[in-house]
């Protein structure tokens, strides 16, 4: 097949384009990730609602980059409105059931059960099977007060490998004893995802350091 100076001319520029977007979209995702682990993210949400931006990535993507930005910044009525405009999203398959998830841990850790809910429903009906059964957990043991798992968990708690894996054991089982009102188990699990909690932060802390 013979090209046309103009053809070629316009093949080239065409991939010159796609180059410089896809080098401009890595260096804005990195610099936003940079500013949320700098803690700067009233700077990271003005960088989302620059010209640039929204020429550089789709409504959904960037209302999600936001939605990330709100909860770095524990801004819990900024990070509801993100909710409730992504829920409300055209989006894909795999970008519904990540938000509908998240959204879900969200509800239940603010104790907005009567949101959690229909998200549960969608969660047991779509999700894999582990995050179903990990939603399914934490409804039973927030919303019901359930304390039937604690035996199951302190031998998990003995095994996990990470403190992220500890830290989320130590506090699902500090909760069940608090819904079985016996108060010093309580403190000691608490204590024990304190400590947990401090082994990430370090971990974090070294990582970012060598980077």
């Amino acid at each position: 097949m013979q090209f046309n100076p103009v053809t070629i001319a316009l093949i080239a520029a065409a991939a010159a384009y796609f180059i410089v977007e896809q080098l401009m979209r890595s260096t804005r995702l990195n610099k936003f990730a940079l500013l949320l682990r700098d803690g700067r993210c009233d700077e990271a949400l003005e960088l989302l609602d620059k010209p640039s931006s929204k020429w550089l990535y789709p409504p959904f993507n960037r209302e999600y980059m936001k939605l990330n930005a709100y909860l770095v910044k524990d801004d819990v009525e900024g990070a509801s409105r993100q909710f409730d405009v992504l829920l409300t999203m055209r989006s894909s398959k795999n970008q519904r059931s990540e938000v509908v998830v998240k959204a879900y841990r969200f509800y239940m850790e603010h104790e907005r059960y009567k949101d959690a809910k229909p998200l549960l429903d969608e969660i047991e009906k779509t999700a894999d099977k582990g995050v179903a059964k990990e939603s399914r957990l934490m409804w039973e043991i927030f919303a019901e007060n359930d304390s039937s798992h604690i035996t199951e968990m302190e031998q998990q708690f003995k095994e996990a490998k990470s403190p992220q894996q500890r830290m989320r054991l130590a506090l699902l089982i500090a909760t069940q004893y608090e819904n079985a009102h016996k108060k010093s188990k309580v403190a000691e699990w608490r204590d024990k995802a304190n400590t947990a909690a401090s082994e990430l932060q370090d971990m974090v802390r070294r990582s970012s350091e060598k980077k």
